[in-house]
């Protein structure tokens, strides 16, 4: 520990060498940090909103030396990230955990990724999502159900991009670094007259951290082959009062290890996603604005495992189709200055179709050995949020989200809460939320041999409640303490082959965040996550959550030519499943460091970093059910990067 903290107080030996700074680039900086979008619906002062609420902006962004956004969200209080047995990350909000992140709701730009019907969750599409065009990452931590219905379930990722006056002209982006890694990224954004324009375009190719194994759940050792090659897109015009957005994703990705725990070289999962919302936005009087759009999203994969349990082992190929598209109608309704109304409704349809199913050459798709069915589903649903300021230091909350499925039987989630400045240096706010998780497709209509789906299955359901003290009182210092405490019923689990309703859960913790500002743009952050997870049905702590979780930044401004920006990584130990006989798994330090260059040719920017600077031996919890090795991440790896702007 004290060599982390050594390397990250080194900076400040050369604090001597001053520098001028602009109070413009102070005050853009402050008014990007003062406000959140994804609360209520509504642009709202941070310090009002009733949500516990995390945001990294573009400036931290392009500090770090982080690759994409799974590495972002590992850096928030409340949120962790950890390898899985394939090729995407898990992503745990609050103690809970699941193998395709499913209980949190991801969108771009108030859009739902949430088009992977079959098996829930968005990381399989966004865990290596590129960052150039990211102008801000807006987490709330806890259910936002409320407002965003049922697979904001544990808490919610809005990425915001950039618009045209935030690039002003083309960027070029490239990246070289370890494990044969190559970044391409083309930015675009200008503004003519009444039309906006914003592409980007990034190609990606790494052949991945590669590890040995020494006991797969096939009893055998292998080396895996993580390779990834990705290509994404984004456009987004802006007309007057109408916008039209598009993301394409295109992955083919070699396996961690197989679906099953084997590792392999033959697995080779592919996907494509797109995307396109258009939409608009209308200032009807004073007292309403009214927003419309339309949406239509398709995934697609085509995935080929090579499975070494079944008995004589098996060559398997699957893919399958999900669309969903949908409309939604949104108003906001001022109806004085202290009262503001946001209602909306919404309807998508949701299907699955094209299922093909190959085992070892044998076609057994439309069969009743085919892996999954055709299977279509309709959603309605209504949402009524609320803001009331009582004074300018008191804001009341209160909204409630009703969702009809076709297949289920309906939800209704309500969230309330109050924020109140005390005086101006302290912030109070109490807040509680209920949220809901609609059974995915495999979960409710699997026809598998390994795994079948239940028809009988009842939505998931969480209640949240959370306490948060904000204090400024100390000059230059931030600091904020968050007591959460989730009740989850009806979880669904997995009873000998088949899907059922008995999952009783119990989290609660407290996060902390401080930021220190030194002179001139430097400044100091930490926070920390204390979370104890526990089933409340057979009284015992859940496996593979770390209780204890920090980070340690520091960023400095070396000069008007350099910065760096250090990072440590806590993390505590892991306990294993009552079932797992295996030793815990240990907590570690991880000491990470990037240094930018600026202004020394042009409008040339250049940043290396280094990830992991001391190789520290890591590991991710494996499920026993997998695999006998845990998951061994990346050691003292390398990143060089350089941009231009024209």
């Amino acid at each position: 520990m004290k060599r982390y903290l050594l390397v990250l107080g080194l900076p400040l030996l050369l604090w001597s060498n001053q520098f001028d700074a602009t109070l413009e680039n102070e005050i853009q900086w402050l008014e990007e940090e003062s406000f959140v979008v994804s609360a209520s619906r509504v642009k709202e002062n941070i310090k009002k909103t009733s949500a516990s609420i995390s945001i990294i902006d573009e400036d931290m962004i392009s500090k770090m030396g982080l690759n994409n956004l799974t590495d972002v969200l590992a850096t928030i209080s409340g949120i962790s990230v950890s390898q899985s047995a394939i090729y995407f990350k898990e992503i745990a909000s609050r103690g809970i955990k699941d193998f395709t992140s499913k209980h949190i709701l991801f969108m771009i730009d108030g859009h739902s990724i949430d088009a992977i019907l079959l098996n829930g969750g968005s990381t399989a599409v966004l865990d290596n999502m590129p960052l150039h065009n990211v102008k801000r990452i807006e987490v709330i931590k806890g259910p936002a159900s409320a407002l965003y219905g049922a697979n904001a379930f544990t808490g919610l990722v809005n990425i915001i991009t950039k618009n045209a006056s935030d690039i002003d002209g083309s960027i070029v982006n490239s990246k070289i670094g370890s494990y044969n890694t190559k970044e391409l990224n083309l930015l675009y954004g200008k503004q003519y007259e009444d039309l906006s324009i914003v592409a980007n375009i990034n190609f990606y190719k790494t052949d991945g951290n590669s590890v040995f194994v020494k006991k797969d759940r096939a009893n055998n050792s292998a080396t895996t082959d993580p390779y990834l090659e990705q290509l994404n897109a984004n456009i987004k015009l802006d007309y007057k009062n109408f916008y039209l957005s598009t993301m394409y994703t295109k992955r083919d990705d070699g396996s961690y290890f197989g679906p099953l725990g084997e590792v392999s070289n033959d697995n080779n999962p592919k996907l494509d996603y797109f995307y396109m919302e258009s939409g608009y936005k209308q200032n009807i009087n004073k007292m309403i604005d009214l927003s419309t759009r339309i949406y239509f999203d398709r995934y697609t994969t085509n995935n080929r495992w090579h499975l070494l349990t079944i008995p004589g082992n098996v060559d398997m190929k699957n893919a399958f189709k999900n669309t969903k598209q949908g409309i939604e109608v949104l108003g906001t309704v001022k109806i004085n200055q202290n009262f503001t109304s946001i209602l909306g409704t919404t309807y998508e349809k949701h299907k699955q179709y094209d299922i093909q199913t190959i085992t070892n050459g044998v076609n057994l798709s439309n069969t009743p050995n085919s892996f999954a069915p055709n299977v279509n589903r309709d959603m309605k649903a209504f949402y009524l949020n609320n803001l009331y300021d009582l004074n300018n230091n008191v804001r009341f909350t209160f909204g409630i989200r009703y969702d009809d499925y076709s297949d289920f039987d309906s939800n209704t989630a309500p969230r309330g809460g109050v924020s109140w400045q005390i005086d101006e240096n302290n912030i109070l706010k109490f807040m509680y939320g209920e949220g809901f998780r609609t059974p995915t497709f495999a979960e409710a209509y699997n026809v598998s041999s390994i795994i079948q789906g239940n028809t009988n299955l009842i939505p998931e359901k969480v209640k949240t409640y959370e306490t948060t003290f904000e204090n400024t009182y100390f000059t230059n210092t931030i600091t904020k303490f968050t007591y959460f405490n989730n009740e989850f019923t009806d979880l669904i689990t997995q009873s000998g082959n088949i899907y059922i309703n008995s999952g009783k859960t119990k989290t609660e913790g407290l996060e902390f965040e401080a930021k220190y500002n030194l002179p001139r743009g430097s400044y100091i952050l930490a926070n920390y996550t204390y979370q104890k997870a526990k089933n409340t049905i057979t009284n015992t702590d859940l496996a593979n959550i770390a209780k204890h979780k920090g980070n340690i930044f520091l960023n400095y401004k070396i000069n008007k030519y350099f910065s760096s920006f250090n990072h440590l990584v806590l993390k505590g130990k892991t306990k294993r499943a009552i079932s797992d006989t295996r030793d815990e798994v240990s907590g570690y330090g991880i000491f990470n460091s990037s240094l930018i260059a600026k202004n020394l040719y042009k409008k040339m920017q250049f940043k290396v970093s280094i990830n992991n600077v001391f190789n520290k031996k890591a590991y991710d919890p494996s499920n026993i059910n997998y695999t006998f090795d845990d998951y061994e991440k990346e050691g003292r790896n390398f990143m060089f990067e350089v941009s231009y702007k024209f």
